[in-house]
């Protein structure tokens, strides 16, 4: 986060879609010891985001989705950790995405959105430095 504040919305992106992106749940958290790219989070910051109220949002091509406002209290050039379920996948390998965010992202099967760690456990599961 380049400032601080005390609520906070974040913006999920499909400008570069094909297809609708059918988000199942977000949520956010400050990283264990407030580090880029870990596996961690700080359990007692955990927070779902709603979209209008919904825990669900499908965001069509194109489009860009804001969450409703939290109470999330984040210091200036602070790390945040996000994380999003897709029950039902991606249609397509058209997607919107920040290839030079130099921080590792974790893929996992599953609803791991309130997990507090992160671990990989099978060969469909893996870490990326860039996504």
């Amino acid at each position: 986060m380049s400032i601080g504040a005390s609520t906070i919305r974040l913006r999920i992106s499909n400008a570069f879609g094909v297809s609708p992106l059918p988000i199942t749940a977000v949520t956010i958290a400050l990283p264990f010891n407030g580090s880029s790219g870990v596996s961690a989070i700080q359990p007692n910051t955990l927070q779902n985001l709603t979209f209008s109220g919904n825990s669900s949002i499908v965001i069509p091509n194109g489009a860009l989705a804001v969450s409703d406002p939290v109470d999330f209290t984040i210091l200036p050039q602070s790390e945040l950790a996000m994380s999003i379920y897709l029950a039902d996948g991606q249609t397509t390998n058209y997607i919107t995405s920040h290839p030079g965010s130099r921080a590792t992202t974790w893929l996992v099967n599953g609803n791991e959105v309130s997990a507090t760690n992160i671990t990989i456990t099978n060969a469909t599961e893996q870490s990326l430095a860039h996504w």
